[in-house]
């Protein structure tokens, strides 16, 4: 990882504009406790969306390469992604994905990364920055539960919970979780992660966080058949075990939300259909 990180930050240092690292590279950057053994696939990394054409020609002239696109995939990630196309390196085997934000721009919620970048941090690593850390809980929370398959995501919890545990021991980083929560868009997705650390894990976190995430059921009747959905869909099975019918419905009812908030429908039912028609058709969004 850090080879991969120093040679992309040799390409586009210099250029004006700030480079972020996102997720895994950033917990390892800054030495968090779950980031050991962790053995990533890719490279996250985030740039501003005016400089995403500038990064990808710079990281092209180092022998980066794109995948080979047909003209549906190739409008999907110009228009409908929130990152470019994956690359891939010769002399590494590790997938970059550059973003420009971290949630697709046409789909719920939204997601303005200029206020992200607002408050962006210095990384350990010369050259990096990191999102602030109530921002980092606040992505991973978005990335669980609005981008991606949510069966056998438990280890995404447990970046929450460890992210909550190193950087939240007092109240004060708490209710700046809940504010930028507000200002990103991202309450319902803050309030979800809040109720599992506290039902699954037992997160200690401030009251402010304790309560947005267990409002009354009367009040947030939605909410609360969302977290049972959830909970259903992110309890491992055993290894021997077939899902059952209720949770293949499950899956199906979770995977569907998560299709509808990417895209939509209008743009979703086209493009899920150019999807399956690949050798290798999933049912996801990418």
């Amino acid at each position: 990882m850090r080879w991969a990180v120093e040679r992309v930050g040799a390409c586009l240092s210099g250029r004006g504009y700030p480079l972020v690292l996102l997720k895994g590279a950033a917990y390892l950057s800054q030495q968090l406790g779950i980031a050991r053994g962790r053995l990533p696939s890719d490279l996250d990394i985030l740039v501003p969306k005016d400089a995403i054409g500038d990064a990808q020609e710079q990281l092209r002239l180092a022998g980066w390469q794109e995948m080979e696109l047909d003209a549906h995939d190739q409008r999907y990630y110009r228009e409908w992604s929130h990152e470019a196309s994956p690359m891939r390196h010769p002399a590494h085997r590790m997938e970059l994905d550059l973003h420009h934000n971290v949630l697709p721009p046409i789909g719920k919620p939204r997601v303005d990364a200029a206020l992200l970048l607002d408050e962006i941090e210095p990384s350990p690593w010369t050259g990096w920055h990191v999102l602030s850390g109530p921002d980092q809980f606040l992505h991973a929370a978005a990335h669980l539960f609005c981008d991606s398959v949510l069966r056998d995501r438990l280890r995404d919890l447990v970046d929450l919970d460890g992210i909550a545990r190193e950087m939240g021991p007092t109240g004060v980083f708490w209710n700046r979780v809940v504010e930028r929560a507000r200002t990103l868009g991202l309450t319902e997705e803050c309030a979800l992660a809040c109720r599992f650390l506290a039902e699954w894990f037992d997160t200690p976190m401030g009251e402010t966080a304790l309560l947005i995430g267990q409002r009354p059921v009367a009040r947030h009747g939605r909410r609360h058949l969302l977290f049972s959905l959830l909970s259903k869909a992110m309890t491992p099975l055993a290894p021997d075990e077939e899902p059952g019918v209720l949770n293949r419905l499950v899956d199906l009812t979770v995977l569907s939300r998560y299709h509808l908030n990417r895209m939509p429908i209008r743009l979703l039912i086209p493009h899920l259909a150019h999807k399956l028609k690949s050798p290798k058709a999933e049912l996801t969004v990418r």
